[in-house]
């Protein structure tokens, strides 16, 4: 390279964040001017790049004019970064080249995204050099920090993702820390009963309940209510049935079943019983005669489980116990198809 050749040192803006920040139109030509909008960048947005590229450029220009014939200039593209942008510095470049007829061009630049504008740059001079500043910190922490932050706030506006990035574990840490090492066992289920949902995809249903029972608490007390004690009955008709089920573990799965249903099932009718005669009592459409079908055919349904595990826990029960109860189960659904018809 001849002394003689004029060589422009260029730094590269290419989402124009020198416009959007300072109000400053590219392009940016002379080491004062540069300079100023380095100072300008610095004040309004210390902790950017930018302006680290830019005085970088300014460095660049220091040590090389001592040489050669160099000038110094900034190009800015767009915030729209892609073909409108490279369009825009393609126009100030060749506006650069008409005041200062540079046969090489060395570039400044603060990052790979610069970089991406080469070709523009080499279809109207040749690059000489690419200088690319660093900042002195660990780069690779700082992407990784970079990537953790935006994941972070990305998933915070989704609420979907949250709930399952932050409340599961949430829930996790919570009952760890009032259960201690014992609290496990509620871990594991939580997340069972979770993967239970989406597995067999009842989000749908869940979030009616939710709805539901949200509804019921600001226009329907009485239903509230209901549905209050039904989630009680049945939280201490599977502690019931559980606590029997444990001591048959030794018999068998069938009568570890059986004395689960046998000692809870009646509890679960009265659980699934109370929230219904609640959500419906305040509604004026529906008569009592239908209201009352559907607790009718549950305990149908009761009546001829308990008797089913009653014979399989107690063998010396005679079976006409067992068939007076389908008869009578049989009667009362009759009774609730009868209701529902007529109301």
């Amino acid at each position: 390279m001849k002394s003689t050749d004029k060589i422009l040192v260029l730094n590269v803006d290419r989402d124009n964040d020198i416009g959007q920040k300072i109000s400053v139109k590219g392009p940016i030509i002379g080491r004062d001017s540069v300079l100023k909008t380095g100072i300008d960048m610095g004040l309004k947005d210390p902790e950017s790049s930018d302006f680290n590229g830019i005085f970088q450029t300014v460095k660049v220009y220091d040590e090389m004019r001592k040489q050669y014939n160099v000038e110094i200039a900034i190009i800015t593209g767009d915030r729209d970064v892609g073909i409108k942008s490279d369009r825009i510095i393609g126009e100030q470049l060749k506006s650069v080249l008409s005041r200062f007829e540079a046969n090489f061009a060395v570039l400044v630049t603060d990052g790979s995204e610069d970089e991406r504008v080469m070709p523009v740059i080499q279809s109207r001079v040749p690059i000489l050099s690419v200088k690319r500043v660093v900042v002195r910190q660990a780069d690779q922490l700082q992407s990784v920090y970079f990537k953790v932050k935006d994941f972070v706030h990305e998933t915070l506006e989704y609420p979907k993702v949250s709930r399952l990035l932050f409340g599961i574990p949430a829930v996790v840490l919570i009952i760890y820390a009032i259960f201690g090492f014992e609290g496990w066992r509620l871990i594991l289920g939580v997340v069972g009963v979770y993967l239970f949902i989406r597995g067999f995809k009842l989000d749908t249903y869940v979030l009616r309940m939710m709805r539901e029972f949200e509804d019921s608490f600001n226009h329907r007390r009485f239903a509230f209510f209901g549905y209050v004690v039904g989630i009680a009955m049945a939280i201490f008709a599977a502690y019931r049935g559980y606590s029997h089920a444990i001591e048959a573990l030794n018999l068998g799965i069938i009568n570890v079943a059986a004395e689960f249903i046998s000692h809870s099932v009646y509890l679960f009718f009265l659980a699934g019983t109370i929230p219904w005669i609640g959500r419906n009592v305040n509604v004026k459409k529906k008569r009592s005669r239908k209201i009352a079908a559907i607790p009718l055919f549950g305990f149908a349904i009761t009546l001829v489980a308990y008797s089913a595990t009653d014979m399989i826990l107690n063998p010396a029960a005679t079976e006409i116990s067992f068939i007076l109860s389908i008869i009578l189960g049989f009667v009362l659904l009759l009774a609730a198809i009868l209701l529902e018809w007529k109301g």
